[in-house]
């Protein structure tokens, strides 16, 4: 058995087992807004992966705005608590963000022919 790469999401079976297939499309969906669910894209992992990292780059540049500006734009009677915040929010999102460029690396290395999610329907 091989040990799954650094960064390996830890609620998703190791790209080696033969359930990935099955299941990388929905670990994605679950990380992507609910909308995609009923796409024709829900069963490309492909295409998932690739929205799903620019999401998260797109999240990760907004936290950085945000906690950059926070102190004197926000409003907040609490600035260090709402920094606080958006700190922990950009450090899931970079555990996100490195997990989700496992997972693609994972995919393109498998033969698409493989990546079949028609269980999904």
């Amino acid at each position: 058995m091989t040990n799954a790469p650094v960064g390996w999401p830890v609620d998703l079976v190791s790209s080696f087992s033969p359930e990935f297939a099955g299941q990388v499309s929905r670990w994605l969906l679950d990380r992507l807004p609910g909308e995609f669910r009923d796409t024709k894209i829900r069963n490309e992992p492909v295409a998932l992966a690739w929205v799903l990292q620019e999401r998260v780059r797109s999240d990760i540049d907004l936290m950085r705005r945000l906690y950059a500006t926070a102190r004197m734009s926000s409003g907040s009677a609490n600035p260090s608590v709402l920094l606080e915040a958006l700190s922990e929010i950009g450090a899931q999102l970079l555990r996100t963000e490195r997990e989700v460029s496992v997972v693609v690396s994972a995919i393109t290395a498998l033969d698409h022919s493989k990546l079949s999610t028609s269980d999904l329907d």
